[in-house]
């Protein structure tokens, strides 16, 4: 079975900058707003809160959301995935082939989306051999990273985040379901022997993103560390670039 930590995240393009124009036309968020192109946020509806623009950075301990209400000013456009890797290949198929323990099949000859293989979800040590009963999980949900400092992130960073199989792992629907987009700090996978490196993942993911946990999960996956003696993170002291690469036929690489 492949590690998700070897595999290459894959290749993605700069997103086109929108015009002014495709304001209008975008979605709102629960809170009845949204960012437009320029990093300004702005209420559309009733009883909307205003949120502070992208581009206002403030001190860490001031420049979150709210932890209480994570999904309040998130919108799903703003954090786009699965995105098109290859012809018809989206970061979805390419986990699942990478995290495979057998060779997979496919459900049309083009090799666009995976049938079958074989999966043990590290949540829960189930065994899975259908791809459609497999989720593709955000180790640190997008939801999380837009309520703290992800939301002043530019556009591709977002993508990036949203498309990093760093922070990727297949695991079943049920557990997808239950897990949600809670933190370390209040959700960790019912395996235990998954918890070290659970909590290695949120650690390494926050780090090359520069994500600026709450205050309970940071307390959480410290404490999970310490426990399980975690080695040092090689993201840390590093670059933390965030930019992607990919080899010709979206084959994955090590890091």
């Amino acid at each position: 079975m492949a590690n998700l930590k070897q595999i290459i995240p894959l290749a993605i393009s700069s997103l086109v900058s929108a015009s002014a124009g495709a304001h209008f036309d975008k979605g709102v968020d629960r809170n009845g707003g949204h960012w437009d192109p320029f990093g300004y946020y702005h209420c559309h509806q009733g009883n909307c809160r205003q949120a502070p623009d992208r581009n206002d950075f403030m001190p860490a301990s001031r420049s979150r959301l709210t932890n209480r209400e994570e999904d309040l000013f998130y919108l799903e456009e703003d954090w786009p995935h699965w995105i098109v890797t290859g012809d018809c290949q989206t970061v979805r198929t390419q986990i699942l082939v990478a995290t495979s323990e057998v060779p997979v099949s496919y459900s049309n000859p083009r090799q666009c989306e995976v049938r079958m293989g074989k999966w043990t979800d590290p949540y829960t040590g189930d065994v899975f051999d259908r791809a459609a009963r497999l989720e593709i999980d955000h180790i640190i949900p997008p939801v999380y990273a837009n309520a703290s400092n992800g939301y002043q992130w530019d556009d591709n960073k977002r993508m990036q985040f949203a498309n990093d199989p760093l922070n990727l792992i297949a695991v079943g629907r049920d557990i997808h379901e239950k897990k949600r987009d809670r933190g370390i700090g209040s959700w960790r996978p019912p395996e235990e022997s998954y918890h070290c490196d659970y909590a290695i993942a949120w650690r390494d993911v926050s780090l090359k993103y520069d994500l600026d946990l709450f205050a309970r999960d940071k307390s959480r996956m410290n404490s999970i560390l310490e426990e399980c003696d975690a080695p040092p993170s090689e993201i840390e002291g590093s670059d933390k670039d965030t930019d992607v690469e990919i080899r010709a036929g979206g084959i994955p690489i090590p890091l």
